[in-house]
């Protein structure tokens, strides 16, 4: 199994994300972010295409690199990711 796309989903005032797999498994998240819906989402579409070709289920493997992919781990990249991590 191995997804095939993550997608940030702006919503009113919530910002959601699908992960989709080959296999028809769908997941969806939602951010804790409150503001800077926008940076979310752009961080979503960052690790979004660092997960493509991955393996869903190394949930925490994927964490940890999102995590320590830079320096900055304010509030839009640690929304991005939570979002990410409930999805998977």
């Amino acid at each position: 199994m191995k997804v095939i796309s993550v997608e940030p989903l702006l919503i009113d005032r919530y910002l959601f994300v699908r992960v989709t797999t080959d296999s028809g498994l769908v997941g969806i998240g939602e951010s804790g972010a409150w503001g800077y819906l926008e940076a979310s989402a752009a961080a979503v579409e960052k690790f979004g295409r660092y997960l493509v070709g991955k393996d869903p289920q190394r949930i925490e493997h994927h964490w940890q690199y999102m995590y320590r992919f830079s320096h900055f781990r304010g509030a839009a990249i640690m929304g991005a990711i939570s979002a990410i991590d409930i999805a998977l």
